[in-house]
């Protein structure tokens, strides 16, 4: 594990050298059209580009010295830049004036993978000023949920290093033309990787954040809202005028069950999320209850760490075997769960079984819930501002909007209903059973100019759970917004926007309609 964490920390020369050699061929290959910056630059007959056809290659660069700052080509190839850009007639690009009276233009609360990137395609796509964009986190630094995972959970979703092949995502990444596998050199990244490849999105596109920031409160009022805040360690409470809301709070610091019991004795069981290291973690013989990601992660880390555990759960998920990558456990778990059956100390996998209760005799074999988050939505002070679906009748308790990575996947029951574009109530069973209701912008149908970007979006039967999913909806959030700002969403938005519509149509062929 000490091998493995420090790892996490470093970055070999090789990777890095690997970053600044893309990000050289992206200097010099075509830019977002059919201009080619540095080839254009050499021909007389064509007039000079403007500093943001190189924006791409800067970017690259600024996270190839971030985690090796003693790389010389990564030096000497921003030092080209730097030199060729001051030569460059500067871009007359001046931010239009704003169209309401707000200090700011969108406030973004949570700046974890789906408030980082929501505000890169606020601010990178569709030109908002990064300065009227706020992301407000309640943690100490950007990620900090991801920061809290166990050592040993990994993302389930792999990362695939596709820089220089395609122009298609790593399933991970938050932002065209970044890569987790590419930064972090990971397949399945740790939490605290993971954190460290957002931060650095943040920081090197000069985000505008502020941590350690609670939100107590989102009030809408005749066009605008007041978001008020209090510094998370104690201080002077103020409040935020903006036009705009982005919802992005996150799942993984909002367990089930930290609300009220799932049954009783619930609250005698430890909740998977406050685990810290599964190898670290006293006891040598635990009760999993919930066998989906979260309770198959457990099993497995517990396993494979020389513990004894038994898994309680009401479906036999791991015989589990579906079209749909979110109604089944992921291959990655799989493969983890057989390797873990095959262990000196294999899980005992027990379904079908349901938990009624937890008394103190049973609470001394140190029962572990794994029932995955309610969510940042139904438990955030924003609940009162969205409407509501039905909730589910018949779900499993234990098993219910599990996720391991975090990423708060409702993947529970079918769905015979529809949600119309006004987001009326669907009617019969499933996924937007108990779901926030939006229109087809990710909007509040109760209140508009909030908007909920993340895995607890939800049309119909489409669950955008993972972030291959839901980062499929930024542009249609910030889209949204921009028009509302009164901006132009065409021209190179647009053409920008067609590298996300591609990802987008992949999911189509995979999930069904588009929403």
């Amino acid at each position: 594990m000490a091998a493995e964490e420090e790892f996490a920390i470093e970055i070999p020369d090789a990777e890095a050298d690997k970053i600044t050699r893309a990000a050289r061929a992206r200097a010099g290959a075509p830019a977002w059209g059919d201009a080619e910056p540095r080839p254009q630059l050499e021909d007389e007959s064509k007039p000079d580009p403007g500093e943001g056809a190189f924006r791409e290659a800067w970017v690259m660069f600024q996270l190839a010295l971030r985690f090796v700052p003693e790389n010389e080509d990564a030096q000497e190839e921003v030092a080209r830049l730097q030199g060729v850009v001051s030569e460059l007639p500067e871009e007359d690009a001046p931010q239009p004036p704003a169209n309401h009276p707000e200090p700011y233009d969108v406030v973004v609360v949570g700046a974890g993978a789906a408030g980082v990137g929501v505000a890169l395609m606020l601010t990178g796509v569709f030109g908002l000023d990064a300065g009227r964009v706020l992301l407000v986190e309640r943690g100490g630094a950007v990620g900090e949920t991801f920061r809290r995972w166990p050592k040993e959970m990994r993302f389930i979703s792999p990362s695939f290093n596709s820089q220089g092949w395609t122009q298609s995502f790593d399933l991970n990444s938050v932002a065209y033309g970044t890569s987790p596998a590419f930064t972090l050199h990971a397949e399945h990244p740790t939490g605290a990787q993971y954190a460290r490849y957002l931060e650095a999105l943040a920081e090197t596109n000069e985000l505008n954040v502020r941590a350690g920031t609670e939100v107590t409160a989102v009030t809408p009022r005749d066009g605008g809202f007041d978001v008020a805040v209090v510094p998370a360690a104690g201080g002077v409470p103020a409040v935020i005028k903006t036009r705009y809301v982005v919802w992005a709070a996150g799942e993984f610091q909002y367990p089930r069950a930290s609300a009220e019991p799932l049954f009783p004795g619930s609250e005698l069981c430890r909740h998977n999320s406050s685990v810290r290291s599964w190898k670290e973690l006293e006891g040598d013989d635990f009760v999993v209850v919930g066998g989906y990601e979260s309770g198959m992660d457990a099993a497995s880390n517990l396993s494979l760490c020389g513990k004894r555990c038994t898994v309680v759960s009401s479906t036999a998920y791991w015989d589990v075997s579906t079209e749909d990558p979110s109604s089944e456990l992921a291959p990655y778990t799989a493969q983890r769960v057989r390797a873990a059956c095959a262990s000196a100390t294999p899980p005992k996998l027990l379904a079908p079984l349901r938990v009624f209760a937890v008394d103190a005799a049973a609470a001394a074999a140190a029962p572990l819930l794994c029932a995955g988050f309610e969510g940042g939505v139904k438990l955030g002070v924003a609940k009162d501002l969205f409407a509501w679906g039905d909730p589910a009748v018949g779900d499993d308790d234990e098993e219910e909007d599990d996720d391991a990575e975090g990423e708060g996947d409702d993947r529970d029951g079918d769905d015979d209903g529809e949600m119309s574009d006004e987001g009326d109530e669907k009617k019969g069973g499933g996924c937007a059973d108990g779901a926030p209701l939006l229109n087809e912008y990710d909007e509040s149908t109760t209140t508009p100019g909030l908007f909920l970007v993340g895995p607890a979006v939800i049309h119909g039967d489409l669950s955008f759970c993972f972030v291959y999913k839901f980062r499929q909806r930024f542009g249609v959030v910030a889209d949204a917004i921009a028009r509302g700002l009164g901006r132009e969403t065409g021209g190179a938005a647009a053409r920008d926007m067609n590298m996300y519509m591609d990802d987008f149509e992949c999911c189509k062929a995979a999930c069904g309609e588009a929403c």
